[in-house]
């Protein structure tokens, strides 16, 4: 269930928390006349550039104590200023996954964000992107990945196309560059394909790889370009893989994993997979592949 208190359409079972949060037109921070602290300038600032964060990964980013973390939300959240969202599983709690509203793009001085809200498998991938970065920045090299690099890619990546020179933009969400003993991987994340009809997706695949195989070849020799789709769940990812294994060049350089059950695996566990190779792998031995296919 989505939650937007700046929206004119309440939940029909509002958590007790959220109960008694009415509707408006501006934000209850502005109207009571409130000036934002450091602390909530901090935490808009951080998911202004980072899009969707999980309240543990702006605990994380922010450097201060869960609690304030938590308290600042509460404050932030029925103010209108962030928008949040917890999705259901099977077993314990998720943590809310919360997002800029526009009068909290406005409070910092910001593009208006995306309206998260109405996308709720994309909240949920986006988020895994930055759990992946977190997981490799604090722990890479614990699992064959040594982080050099890493930046995020709200508007994309544009390039020419190297057939006509048109000018075109390539859907990514964030980049990486790393190191694996002594080869250095450049891998393009993919966050929003879950957005993408399944008879679409062939010709989306296709512009990937052409671009990867295009990237690659205009590189120095030792860098490898792979591309990492990130879906919601198990049975998206093999439409992905599916639609992959007919697209030259998609079906070893391009590797799909599902965030759930959990996005805390996606940096250490075997749940990586190409459209080339039947069973799931590591990050660091799929990126192993990418980079022996490209010798």
């Amino acid at each position: 269930m989505l939650h937007n208190p700046t929206s004119a359409a309440t939940s029909s079972r509002p958590d007790a928390e959220e109960a008694n949060v009415q509707p408006t037109s501006r934000p209850v921070l502005e109207v009571r006349g409130y000036r934002l602290r450091a602390a909530d300038r901090h935490l808009l600032t951080l998911l202004c550039e980072h899009q969707v964060l999980t309240t543990g990964q702006l605990v994380r980013l922010a450097g201060m104590p869960e609690r304030t973390v938590q308290h600042r939300l509460g404050v932030l959240y029925p103010a209108g200023l962030v928008s949040r969202y917890r999705p259901r599983v099977a077993v314990g709690t998720s943590p809310y996954h919360v997002w800029l509203t526009a009068f909290g793009a406005e409070a910092i001085g910001t593009r208006p964000p995306e309206p998260w809200g109405e996308d709720p498998a994309s909240v949920r991938t986006v988020a895994a992107l930055s759990e992946l970065w977190l997981d490799l920045r604090d722990h890479g090299p614990e699992v064959g990945i040594t982080l050099t690099g890493w930046r995020r890619l709200p508007n994309g990546l544009s390039y020419a196309d190297p057939r006509t020179g048109a000018d075109r933009r390539l859907g990514a969400d964030a980049e990486l560059s790393a190191r694996l003993g002594g080869t250095e991987v450049r891998a393009l994340l993919f966050a929003r394909i879950d957005r993408i009809p399944p008879n679409r997706l062939g010709p989306v695949l296709t512009r990937w790889s052409a671009y990867l195989a295009a990237a690659a070849s205009a590189t120095s020799p030792g860098l490898l370009i792979a591309g990492l789709v990130l879906t919601r769940t198990e049975r998206r990812r093999m439409t992905v893989l599916d639609a992959a294994s007919g697209v030259a060049g998609a079906t070893e350089r391009v590797a799909v994993a599902a965030v759930e059950p959990s996005a805390g695996a996606l940096a250490a566990d075997a749940v990586w997979r190409t459209a080339a190779d039947p069973h799931d792998r590591r990050l660091a031995d799929v990126l192993a592949c990418v980079a022996e296919a490209g010798r």
